[in-house]
């Protein structure tokens, strides 16, 4: 009973637990936040890669014809 009445009784403030708490979410939403923006850019990344790629196979399945010169 002592240890909570000794614990109670301090001079620390009481209310620091919300404090610590929105600082805790609050890093965590930025945390996320850039986890995402890199995310995106390394899937368009990949996604332009597979584009490049799809884009030569057809290249070399169905070459276009040459151009007839001009004189």
């Amino acid at each position: 009973m002592s240890v909570v009445l000794a614990l109670s009784s301090s001079d620390a403030p009481k209310n620091m637990n919300g404090a610590w708490g929105l600082l805790v979410f609050l890093l965590l939403a930025i945390v996320v936040f850039f986890l995402f923006r890199s995310m995106n850019k390394h899937l368009r990344k990949a996604q332009r890669m597979k584009d490049d790629e799809n884009e030569d196979d057809a290249r070399r399945r169905d070459p276009a014809p040459p151009r007839p010169r001009k004189s």
